[in-house]
């Protein structure tokens, strides 16, 4: 409410200002997106700690894993998964946590949607394999046209399934390679394509590569548009996007390429490289890059697509269309699922047997993605992102006010970065692990990202509600403090009353 001017009486009400009404307007409609009804009671009331995890039930199934299972897996949290549902994950011990992380952005209608979970079991009674590279199989068309029907400007036709969305690059690059017989390609630092073949060598962050060389050949690299922490020591809008003239300038006029490229890869907003968010001028001026140089433009949208960012397709955000579109995570709906779909022109290129995957369009996957899509599209998930993203935005710059600690904002929809820093100034980055643990602790799950480690991911799944979000960041402000608190001493947060990685 704005303040009373001298001509109002003390009784009088102040009129609202145009931002207080577009405020209350805003959190009226929020108020109107609680928790689904599908969502079981255990699941309605996270966090709910009741035994200092890892409790005695995780402990023994961790120990068999430490035996038997591959080290090469990254484990985020010691505990044992049990059970989840809606924006809720239950341990083997009964702990409930809230769920900031909707399994690396996959369980985008929530966990164990029940349209999901019905479509499985109703596909498992019939068939599980559908031998799709030999046979047609029903759901698997349907599910073709569907997608084609969402994607941007309706414009792409004809889809190839995989089983992920690495799997999905691999075909990707060998199409844009066979379209254009070219066999170079342009990624941008801070891009994460996958940890296989062609995805591996799209993706620009060491620790993945260590020790993998030498990649494929023919994958140059080059600054995304990062606003934050400028390669280039720019600002925007002021800089008129020096990273981009440096791919025209540099990059294809300098030798950096043997000649035209084959594809450009990106990210409409980058996920493991820290959830950054380009101007609005970048993306249109990569589409343009690919028109003079008779390149592909792919888009990876496995981490952004499927109403994560209050679209659709994150693309549609900058009203650019590509060439091949990049899907996975939420397109399976839980189940192992990957796909591209192209302008049509491109896609009817390959002739049969040019690409080919024996579980791709398998009965459970397509039954269970098209399920799971389907129910995004029903419940109008994607606007519900884009309001329930407002407002997250609103609280976490606010916070930002409040904690030093916090560099940046950024983001779309339900797909959210907070940038740590040690010093707002400098932007020294502040390493998150300690913080991620006590956040666990507490009872929220949440992923880091970023060249630092030092990016949180807020990507819940998109029915949270209202009072869950403002429930997860108490949870990581109270986290925040407590390590600033540690900070302040100079040293390192060690495990304090919120604990850390056990």
């Amino acid at each position: 409410m704005s303040e009373m001017t001298e001509n109002q009486s003390a009784v009088e009400p102040a009129k609202e200002t145009k931002p207080a009404e577009e405020q209350r307007k805003t959190e009226a409609v929020i108020e109107e997106f609680p928790i689904p009804d599908w969502v079981p009671e255990w699941a309605r009331d996270a966090p709910k700690i009741i035994v200092r995890a890892p409790g005695p039930k995780s402990k023994e199934i961790i120990k068999i894993d430490r035996d038997y299972v591959s080290y090469a897996y990254d484990r985020c949290f010691t505990f044992t998964i049990e059970k989840a549902a809606g924006s809720a994950v239950m341990d083997a011990d009964g702990n409930v946590l809230l769920d900031f992380s909707a399994g690396i952005a996959v369980m985008n209608a929530g966990w164990t949607h029940y349209k999901v979970t019905k479509a499985i079991q109703d596909q498992a009674s019939k068939l599980i394999h559908s031998m799709a590279n030999d046979a047609y199989f029903d759901k698997e068309a349907y599910f073709a046209r569907l997608l084609s029907e969402i994607s941007p400007g309706k414009a792409l036709k004809g889809t190839f399934f995989a089983n992920s969305g690495a799997e999905a690059i691999e075909a990707s690059l060998k199409l844009s390679r066979y379209y254009t017989k070219r066999s170079e390609h342009l990624a941008f630092f801070g891009s994460y394509h996958g940890r296989i073949g062609a995805g591996l060598a799209l993706t620009s962050k060491l620790k993945l590569r260590y020790s993998y060389g030498p990649m494929s050949p023919g994958i140059i690299f080059t600054p995304f548009a990062y606003c934050y922490r400028c390669s280039f020591k720019q600002t925007y809008p002021e800089c008129g996007l020096w990273c981009v003239d440096y791919i025209e300038n540099q990059v294809l006029n300098m030798a950096g390429t043997t000649g035209p490229i084959a594809s450009l890869y990106v990210e409409p907003i980058q996920g493991e490289g820290g959830y950054i968010v380009p101007p609005k001028e970048f993306l249109p001026r990569l589409r343009k890059i690919c028109d003079d140089q008779g390149a592909l433009l792919v888009f990876d949208e496995v981490q952004t697509g499927f109403g994560r960012t209050g679209k659709m397709f994150a693309c549609e955000h900058f009203n650019t269309i590509p060439d091949i579109l990049v899907m996975g995570k939420a397109l399976g709906g839980g189940t192992p699922l990957g796909a591209i779909i192209a302008k049509h022109d491109i896609m009817r290129k390959w002739r049969p047997g040019s690409h080919s995957s024996t579980f791709g369009g398998n009965a459970i996957t397509m039954a269970a993605g098209l399920a799971h899509v389907q129910a995004i599209i029903d419940e109008n998930l994607a606007d519900r992102a884009a309001k329930l993203g407002d407002y997250a935005v609103k609280l976490l710059k606010e916070m930002q006010t409040r904690r030093e600690i916090i560099g940046d904002v950024r983001g779309k929809g339900m797909m959210i970065g907070v940038e740590l820093v040690k010093n707002q100034y400098t932007k020294e980055p502040h390493e998150a692990t300690n913080i991620q643990g006590k956040c666990w602790r507490a009872g929220l799950l949440t992923l880091t990202s970023g060249f630092y480690g030092n990016v949180f991911r807020i990507a819940p799944p998109l029915c949270l509600s209202k009072a869950q979000l403002e429930k997860g960041l108490e949870i990581f402000e109270n986290a925040l403090k407590d390590e600033e608190e540690f900070l302040k001493l100079g040293t390192s947060a060690p495990p304090g009353k919120l604990g850390g990685h056990a």
